[in-house]
């Protein structure tokens, strides 16, 4: 174990995946591809934790991205409102 308390082979699983995801967030063209790589690299963790004993992640992943959503919908409305008034 390392100082971080991961194993060599975690820590080497880490790097591979930032070597993977980093370049690729790095070339987003916009905010939007910015999130399509973002949402595509939340789902892909999501899959890898189910296959690994986690069958609820796809479903977390779904709660949060709804919760998220909510709360943006909710600040919309409300400036929205101060706006009219």
């Amino acid at each position: 174990m390392s100082g971080s308390g991961m194993s060599p082979e975690a820590l080497k699983r880490l790097r591979n995946l930032a070597a993977f995801w980093n370049p690729r967030m790095q070339a987003a063209t916009d905010d939007a591809d910015l999130a399509r790589i973002c949402f595509d690299r939340a789902k892909a963790a999501a899959k890898r934790a189910q296959k690994n004993g986690q069958p609820d992640a796809m479903h977390k992943l779904a709660e949060e991205l709804a919760r998220w959503a909510a709360d943006l919908e909710r600040a919309d409305a409300t400036r929205k409102d101060r706006h009219a008034a």
